[in-house]
């Protein structure tokens, strides 16, 4: 997959710096670095995992133990959602209208990872005096190796500090894991027993190549930043956007 994201992506920048007029156009070398997590979206999937994890459990406890539906009293859950991340990435770009020239046209090559913690608490109360109690944590480890094509336009390109926007997507190879581990203690009040279980596994995501059809991941960018020109060659780079999340970064370019 990582072969024919390749070659579609430079298939397409090359057709496009082909076209006439592109000859006098500059080119430009970035390296960048920043850090990745679905901050405003995370308050919103702690309510989604809360809704779904919450009917299943209480499904399963009471599958578990059918002597108990319809005597349920009190049900309590706390979860907690962390994301956490990092993007590296090198960058060939062009500006077809040369150094003045605000449409550039890039092609990079990234490593991204994103990191999703879960954490979490439950407890299940009948009027028997039979309860639940679990504790859980969950981790998804995303690993991504992409090849973008991006579009950008520079307002005021000429200004020695101006602003820009961009877009573009790319096409990833995945690689990454999810594991967890719950345990979880259930007492009877009627029997006055209790009986514990604890449950873990780790899934490594290559299993994902074995799906037909095939999942090819891709990354939708879209963001907006700051340019600084430290030297007529030299640039310094900062922008903020979404990236299958929220992606912070900084970074150094180079005109050749």
């Amino acid at each position: 997959m990582r072969q024919i994201a390749l070659i579609f992506l430079i298939s397409g920048f090359t057709l496009v710096i082909s076209q006439p007029g592109f000859a006098k156009g500059k080119w430009e070398v970035d390296l960048h670095y920043g850090g990745w997590n679905l901050s405003f979206l995370e308050s919103y999937l702690e309510d989604v995992v809360e809704d779904t994890l919450g009917d299943e459990l209480k499904e399963a406890i009471i599958e578990e133990h059918p002597e108990k539906s319809g005597l349920e009293r009190d049900y309590h859950q706390d979860f907690s959602l962390d994301s956490t991340g990092y993007n590296f990435g090198v960058e060939i770009r062009l500006y077809p209208a040369g150094r003045e020239g605000s449409f550039s046209l890039g092609l990079s090559l990234e490593k991204t990872e994103m990191r999703l913690d879960l954490e979490g608490s439950a407890t299940d109360e009948f009027s028997d005096g039979s309860y639940f109690e679990g504790l859980g944590t969950g981790e998804l480890l995303i690993d991504l190796i992409s090849y973008h094509l991006s579009f950008r336009w520079d307002i005021k390109p000429s200004a020695r500090f101006h602003p820009y926007f961009g877009l573009g997507f790319g096409l990833a190879s995945l690689s990454g894991y999810l594991s967890y581990e719950a345990d979880g203690n259930f007492y009877d009040g009627a029997t006055g027993e209790s009986e514990s279980e604890a449950y873990s596994d780790k899934i490594d995501l290559g299993i994902l190549d074995h799906i037909k059809p095939k999942l090819t991941p891709v990354i939708v960018q879209l963001n907006i930043g700051l340019k600084y020109e430290i030297t007529d060659d030299f640039h310094f780079l900062i922008d903020a956007g979404i990236w299958n999340g929220f992606l912070l970064r900084g970074g150094v370019a180079f005109r050749l």
